[in-house]
């Protein structure tokens, strides 16, 4: 017997995660890594941690009740939160708006099981999250993308995708993974009206929108989609499901995630849930929760400040460094920095130059596209190096770039 030949097509069409693997190969303490699109672990509250920890179990009761099931729509006060820091003028956000999820990844697991079907034409960015590909693939939609350029998702592309018959589209509009790019309050409207008219559902992944660095990001496409549909209207009108994680500004083990979508979307969501895991971990909600509601605006500034650096960091030593032949992308804000290398390159072929000859990684931009990936491309975080070691990276990685166009068209 095979158990190959057992497998489910939703299992048949699981693909390995190109960031997973390579993150394999950064166990090596010589390897110097752009590749994976973490936060730092030295900036992680762990004394607050402790803190909140330390109280919970002076009360004995509540502190063995936090390690008990709990109900699955999440922690009560953890979604009030949530809902008080998305709600509107235009729009109240309610706690039977929030589910609270296993990190916004799993938002993405359920959200695919309710709304996708083999064949449904899902419109995506060109580039987009490849965690995102991940998920969605194992329904085997059918991907209609969407271009973009240096402010993100292009509006006439997104109208020639939803003319193509896309029903949902999936967007990170803030600092981008992986592109860096933000998409600018006059396409965000665009892409509200354009849904509208079409009738597509969007799912809004937001896992960056605190982590700017220059300026705040635009009205999220939620809020937009309140004001686009009147007061009071979007439990029955709107069109926009937002996702967030505390895995970016807090701690990723942590895995706490929230979907806000309307109730009619919340109630299959929160069924779902109940048949995959009953709930997400009662302790970690309300850590998550203390944290958020305590300390996230002076955590987060930190954070600001120090990826701030970096990214500047990177910024220079590209601007500095980098042949002519290659252009990058300057974020605002997020993780990441995005490399076109000139034609002809091949980013996989250059990462194993990389990794054998300078023990650099980074992850190549093809696994990216949901089609006619641009292989000419990669991904850079500059998340997790101090700026010295970052210049010297972008110093050595850009002269490796260099060396490998001149190889190729000589």
């Amino acid at each position: 017997m095979s158990w190959q030949d057992k497998f489910s097509l939703d299992a048949k069409s699981i693909q390995a995660s190109e960031i997973r693997e390579l993150l394999k190969i950064l166990e090596d303490p010589e390897i110097l890594s752009f590749a994976g699109g973490i936060p730092d672990p030295d900036l992680f509250p762990m004394d607050r941690v402790k803190a909140i920890r330390d109280a919970m179990e002076e009360d004995p009761v509540s502190d063995r009740q936090s390690m008990q099931y709990s109900q699955t729509e999440g922690f009560a006060p953890l979604r009030d939160w949530v809902a008080e820091n998305v709600s509107t003028p235009l729009n109240r956000i309610e706690r039977d708006n929030i589910l609270i999820t296993n990190g916004a990844q799993q938002s993405l697991t359920l959200l695919s099981t309710i709304l996708l079907e083999a064949g449904t034409k899902l419109a995506v960015a060109s580039p987009t999250y490849l965690g995102a590909l991940q998920v969605f693939g194992t329904r085997r939609p059918q991907y209609v993308t969407v271009q973009t350029d240096e402010d993100g998702i292009i509006p006439d592309s997104l109208e020639e995708a939803f003319k193509a018959g896309a029903t949902f589209f999936y967007t990170v509009p803030d600092f981008q993974n992986p592109g860096g790019m933000t998409i600018p309050e006059d396409r965000r409207r665009e892409i509200i009206r354009l849904a509208h008219q079409y009738n597509v559902g969007i799912i809004e992944d937001t896992a960056y929108r605190a982590l700017y660095y220059d300026a705040p990001p635009p009205p999220s496409l939620l809020d937009i989609d309140c004001e686009f549909v009147g007061e009071g209207n979007w439990q029955e009108k709107g069109l926009v499901i937002q996702l967030g994680t505390a895995s970016k500004t807090l701690m990723p083990a942590l895995r706490v995630g929230w979907t806000i979508a309307p109730k009619v979307i919340l109630e299959k969501l929160v069924l779902l849930k109940q048949a995959n895991d009953l709930h997400t971990s009662t302790v970690n909600q309300i850590v998550t929760f203390e944290l958020l509601s305590n300390d996230l605006d002076a955590h987060v500034e930190k954070l600001r400040n120090v990826y701030r650096q970096r990214k500047d960091a990177m910024l220079d030593a590209l601007r500095q460094y980098l042949p002519n032949s290659a252009t990058f992308t300057a974020p605002g804000g997020g993780m990441f920095v995005w490399i076109m290398l000139p034609e002809g390159l091949d980013a996989k072929h250059l990462l194993k130059k990389s990794l054998e000859e300078e023990k650099i990684a980074f992850v190549p931009g093809g696994a990216f596209y949901a089609d006619e990936a641009r292989h000419n491309t990669l991904r850079l975080s500059f998340s997790t190096c101090s700026p010295d070691v970052i210049r010297d990276g972008m110093r050595r990685l850009s002269a490796l770039i260099q060396k490998e166009h001149l190889a190729k068209v000589a």
